[in-house]
């Protein structure tokens, strides 16, 4: 039997994006927590795989040392800033509480780009790299 691949951080964000988009009363009310946990998988995966090429270490740390330390790495500290915060929004939005909605589809399409970008500026710094 062949391996499982792992998918990966562009991965988890087009399996957001789907839930998102499709219409499912199965669904129905699951899907914003659903995409937003896909998303801050995505981003967790992205800087690991930042951390492991280029500071493997720094994995080790707090999630809050790491959301620090990305724009140094990325040399991009405007993506950096944008990725702190759609992580904490994300964080939120993971955790259910009963006095708070859920993210709306226009929030998340908002993080999930966020995550994209972060995707791809990872790849292109472990590849260039």
């Amino acid at each position: 039997m062949a391996p499982v691949e792992t998918p990966g951080a562009h991965e988890l964000l087009s399996a957001a994006r789907d839930l998102i988009r499709v219409d499912d009363e199965r669904t129905a009310g699951l899907w914003p927590r659903a995409a937003a946990l896909l998303a801050r998988q995505a981003i967790e995966m992205s800087m690991d795989r930042l951390w492991q090429r280029r500071a493997p270490g720094l994995g080790a740390t707090s999630g809050r040392c790491q959301l620090l330390c990305l724009g140094e790495f990325l040399h991009d500290g405007e993506l950096a800033g944008r990725v702190s915060a759609t992580w904490a929004g994300l964080s939120r939005a993971c955790h259910v509480r009963v006095y708070e909605l859920a993210p709306t589809a226009v929030e998340l399409d908002i993080w999930l780009g966020c995550a994209w970008e972060l995707a791809d500026a990872v790849a292109r710094e472990c590849r260039d790299g």
